[in-house]
């Protein structure tokens, strides 16, 4: 039995564990990021394509992408609850909204860097962990041979 093969199994399964890990982290990064500039540059986005259709194809793609389905369900009071929307449309304040969603992205950067950085290293382990090839014998191991 050889322990140091049996050990350095294990260990390249559990860097193979925390590679698949870590890659799967960066991938939700990547996305909370691309809903934070989403939720920055959106609504620009879609002034500056919708000034470019007709109206009729404008009221589609809202409807379509947009729609907010269950969004005016009665509130406690049996009316419709319409305050919130109004709310989460125009935030509380839009400076001070922009400049935390630029935080967050800023955020979310460093930790995808983070994150690759932690990929490229259980990588260049795994690479290192793999036994050292044997090189040519020396005269004194062919003797013992």
């Amino acid at each position: 039995m050889d322990l140091r093969e049996i050990a350095r199994a294990r260990r390249r399964r559990q860097g193979l564990e925390a590679l698949e890990l870590e890659r799967d982290r960066e991938a939700a990064l990547r996305e909370q990021l691309e809903e934070t500039i989403t939720e920055l540059e959106g609504a620009s986005v879609d002034d500056e394509t919708f000034a470019r259709m007709t109206p009729e194809d404008v009221d589609i793609v809202r409807q379509t992408l947009f729609d907010m389905g269950d969004a005016f369900e009665p509130g406690v009071d049996g009316e419709a609850d319409e305050g919130w929307l109004a709310e989460f449309v125009q935030g509380e304040s839009p400076e001070v909204d922009r400049e935390e969603r630029l935080e967050e992205v800023a955020r979310l950067e460093g930790e995808i860097e983070g994150s690759q950085r932690r990929q490229q290293a259980l990588e260049r382990y795994l690479e290192a962990l793999a036994p050292p090839e044997p090189g040519p014998l020396s005269t004194s191991e062919i003797n013992r041979s």
